[in-house]
């Protein structure tokens, strides 16, 4: 699917999609705390944070349009993945799994 095909708000898969692109998100800058890239200010911009989740959750950048929607999405969500990390951290004491797929 291209990313600019993907629910809209007003779509009856809206919420679970935006789950998706959180978990992604979240998925993503965990790896990269567990890398230490977010320590030494080497993290993802939220262009390769939004590349990164269309390849996590197979969806197309074909266009511009389509790189916008998503990185849209990305900007508008990616503090409640972080919030979600960080709850994550604190809970397990700063160690985190790494899930080897």
């Amino acid at each position: 699917m291209q990313a600019s095909e993907a629910p809209t708000i007003i779509h009856p898969g809206w919420n679970q999609y935006r789950s998706r692109v959180i978990a992604a998100i979240t998925d993503a800058e965990m790896l990269m705390q567990q890398l230490g890239r977010t320590r030494q200010g080497k993290g993802l911009d939220s262009d390769g944070l939004t590349a990164e989740v269309a390849l996590r959750l197979g969806l197309r950048i074909d266009t511009q349009s389509d790189f916008d929607v998503l990185n849209d999405l990305v900007r508008a969500v990616r503090p409640i993945g972080r919030e979600a990390l960080r709850a994550t951290r604190e809970d397990q004491g700063g160690q985190f799994s790494l899930l080897l797929l």
